[in-house]
């Protein structure tokens, strides 16, 4: 049996790629095992996957006791290599990543790794010279990339939910009892970004009048409370809860999104082929500025800023106006579309012939 060991965590969107990967392997009857960290979201999340998973002690290199502390994840690291004996490594970003990666490469194991944002993360940046293969969600990370290395690069896409790729936007309007009305989907993400929901509360009696919009706004667990209470009961027919489950079925359904830009999220939007509207975080670290770059340099998105809300909410009624303009974004969208990233990304393995 092949057994593959994957590394990642810290976020949602560092696990979820790995997950969807986990799972395309397991179809093909492959072991996985996830390293990550003891202390963060992926010791929860992945064995309730049913994958095995072992915890490490890391911590980010940002200061001498964490340096050490990492040399003994390392040692860790290498020791759970060797023993397991992986036919490959794949390692999804993040500092988290960066003991198995390592402890992969000093083996001579074959190594991959995915990057999920336009521009290249630290760990895979240290390491994309070292590996087999580092797959790209986008294109646009290739001048990242000096010439002599881009053939170690491979765009797949991000790997999303297998879900996704057999939703049906008519059919998800039907289930939410959608007929005439264009649908907005307002969100933050699961923490919600406090920029949009004060911008939708301040605008919030414009947004009433207009009778042919229905909103489902997903304000974060954080801010739900007070919002509502801000709102004092005039929500009327929009649909306003801190977080969607189904949050894929309504972004299917919607006729606009209005939202951050995360890596994840740019990647589901162009798969549901969705005009959006991006208000990026505004941190350097988080790279969601280059993220919306890619879709607003092909006219898919529009982009503002957190200083400009209440443009970015009229820009959203006059859109929803505009049938001619929201089909030529969508068709702009397609440019950018590509088959299943999990299977691309296990097809292109280089396990599966003999050893």
């Amino acid at each position: 049996m092949k057994k593959v060991i994957i590394t990642t965590g810290g976020t949602g969107g560092h696990i979820y790629p790995a997950l969807s990967v986990a799972k395309e392997l397991r179809k093909k009857g492959v072991e996985i095992l996830f390293v990550g960290s003891s202390m963060r979201m992926e010791m929860d999340m992945v064995p309730k996957e049913g994958f095995r998973y072992i915890g490490l002690k890391i911590f980010p290199f940002n200061s001498i006791s964490n340096i050490i502390k990492g040399m003994k994840s390392i040692y860790k690291a290498i020791k759970i290599v060797r023993k397991e004996k992986p036919d490959a490594i794949i390692g999804f970003g993040n500092y988290i990543s960066f003991p198995i990666v390592f402890s992969g490469i000093l083996l001579r194991k074959k190594v991959y790794l995915q990057e999920q944002n336009a521009n290249i993360g630290l760990v895979n940046k240290i390491f994309y010279r070292f590996v087999k293969k580092t797959f790209l969600a986008f294109e646009k990370t290739y001048e990242d990339v000096p010439i002599k290395y881009q053939d170690k690069f491979k765009v797949t896409g991000n790997p999303l939910r297998e879900e996704i790729y057999n939703i049906d936007s008519l059919q998800e309007k039907e289930k939410l009892g959608i007929k005439k009305e264009k649908v907005i989907l307002v969100t933050g993400g699961s923490l919600g970004a406090k920029s949009i929901n004060e911008g939708f509360l301040k605008n919030w009696d414009k947004l009433l009048e207009e009778k042919n919009i229905k909103i489902y706004w997903a304000t974060g667990k954080k801010n739900y409370d007070e919002i509502m209470s801000n709102l004092e009961g005039r929500s009327k027919k929009h649909i306003i809860k801190p977080y969607f489950e189904n949050i894929i079925n309504i972004m299917s359904a919607s006729d606009l999104v209005i939202c951050r830009a995360g890596a994840l999220t740019i990647s589901e939007l162009i798969e549901l082929n969705k005009p959006s509207i991006l208000i990026p975080f505004n941190s350097v670290k988080v790279g969601q500025y280059e993220n919306a770059v890619v879709l607003k340099e092909i006219a898919g998105s529009i982009m503002y800023n957190n200083n400009e809300i209440d443009e970015a909410i009229e820009e959203a009624i006059e859109l929803l106006k505009n049938n001619n303009k929201l089909d030529k974004m969508k068709l702009k969208m397609r440019l950018l579309k590509h088959s299943n990233a999990a299977v691309d990304i296990v097809e292109s393995l280089d396990i599966w012939g003999k050893k």
